[in-house]
């Protein structure tokens, strides 16, 4: 099995899109027969790291030993041991642990390096572990919009520049020594998709950047297919390919009102 590379992609191009970080996570079955949690999983991770690392050190030569390491096996499933890079600090990055891969990238990629990229590291995933059964595929976009949350309404933003309405009446306040303005907030959603099946999220939180700690408002779009919804194998390319398609028609029509900022 070997996936290919695509160059079809017609997603809208921003000089400054408001992303921070695209994940694709692909988690597979490593309980043998179902047995409960006390018992040992994964025998074969022992040996995937080397053999991983092995097929990508040329490109990925900046290995990190994530903490996760040290806990013990029967409680570190789906959480990754180690990072890859090109040099430290880098993206995209790949990160590996007991039933689970992420492919990491932060704002400077395109949808179509994005993708190809993922159809590389799967590429090496699936020659070393060939019989692999999938549990989960999540594509997973988070994006920043400046926004001081402690001073201004935030539901008031999200209502006039992100085509969301959510607000408490305001009689709710009244007499109640409770002030109106939400200084810390997290809203989610979740909707079934029928093609590809599967579940798509959004989200809203209150947040700062991770260097210079600006308030933003951060939101989180995740597509994600598991049990009877899970992708064949040898789909897995097509299964990225209309999910991503599906979070950024989402994306588009959600920033509508604001996209001249970034274009």
């Amino acid at each position: 099995m070997h996936f290919k590379k695509r160059h079809d992609f017609k997603h809208k191009k921003f000089k400054n899109p408001p992303i921070i970080e695209a994940i694709f996570e692909l988690r597979w079955n490593i309980r043998e027969n179902g047995e409960p949690l006390i018992k040992l999983i994964d025998k074969k991770f022992k040996f995937f790291p080397g053999r991983f690392f092995d097929r990508i050190k040329k490109k990925y030569p900046e290995v990190e030993v994530l903490p996760n390491s040290t806990i013990p096996d029967d409680l570190n499933e789906f959480l990754p041991r180690f990072r890859f890079r090109t040099q430290q600090n880098s993206y995209p990055l790949i990160q590996i642990g007991p039933g689970v891969i992420t492919i990491n990238f932060d704002k400077n990629f395109t949808q179509e390096l994005f993708f190809n990229t993922c159809m590389d590291v799967l590429n090496v995933l699936f020659e070393i572990l060939p019989n692999i059964v999938l549990n989960e595929v999540i594509l997973h976009y988070i994006d920043g919009f400046k926004f001081d949350y402690e001073k201004e309404n935030a539901f008031d933003y999200l209502e006039e520049s992100l085509s969301t309405h959510f607000r408490f009446n305001l009689d709710l306040f009244e007499n109640s020594k409770i002030k109106s303005l939400p200084v810390k907030f997290h809203l989610e959603s979740n909707f079934h998709v029928e093609e590809p099946p599967g579940y798509f999220m959004c989200q809203f939180r209150s947040g700062r950047k991770r260097l210079d700690k600006e308030k933003i408002i951060v939101m989180d779009t995740i597509f994600r297919s598991f049990g009877k919804n899970l992708p064949e194998i040898e789909k897995l390319d097509d299964w990225l390919y209309d999910a991503d398609n599906i979070i950024h028609n989402w994306f588009l029509k959600m920033i509508d009102k604001i996209k001249y900022k970034y274009e």
